[in-house]
């Protein structure tokens, strides 16, 4: 059942040397692409409140389908990875777009997911995948990167603060 009742997201900011000073990148990755859509909207929707734009099934699939449209930004394949098991199994995944379309955004890359699944958490996954992500935004000469998490969400705000991240605005989701 979806949850109708208003809830505050946190836009954060980090520079990248202090997330690449506070974590290694994961050892196996490669980069999220069009053809991990499924995986990343059933990680999405089992990771995710089922609210704003992860209020069903449907709304999810329909936000990560954007994502590699452009919808949401230009989309960094290389600032995406997905983190992979021995296996080659996938654990989490990260999604950048190189700046955010909205005219309020900070003017750098914006992580629109970090995404472990519910099993691999705990494991240093998302901190690897921002390691990762932040190498690469680097690489292409850029010093900051950005995102959004619910204010609700504890686990991933102390994740982010460790990392570097700090909070630049705050306000009620959109959704």
């Amino acid at each position: 059942m979806a949850e109708n009742s208003p809830f505050t997201r946190i836009v954060m900011t980090a520079k990248v040397r202090d997330i690449l000073d506070a974590a290694q990148p994961w050892p196996t990755i490669r980069a999220i692409t069009s053809e991990d859509i499924p995986w990343l909207a059933n990680a999405a929707f089992e990771s995710y409140p089922r609210r704003g734009l992860h209020r069903d099934w449907d709304a999810t699939v329909a936000v990560t389908q954007e994502i590699f449209r452009g919808e949401w930004g230009p989309y960094m394949q290389v600032a995406s990875p997905a983190a992979l098991s021995e296996d080659g199994e996938i654990l989490g995944g990260v999604t950048t777009v190189l700046r955010l379309a909205r005219e309020d955004a900070p003017d750098h890359p914006y992580v629109l997911n970090c995404l472990t699944l519910p099993d691999h958490r705990g494991r240093g996954v998302a901190s690897g995948l921002l390691a990762a992500t932040a190498r690469a935004v680097a690489a292409v000469g850029e010093t900051q990167v950005s995102l959004t998490v619910d204010e609700d969400n504890a686990d991933a705000r102390r994740l982010y603060d460790r990392l570097g991240f700090a909070e630049v605005s705050r306000g009620p989701s959109a959704a």
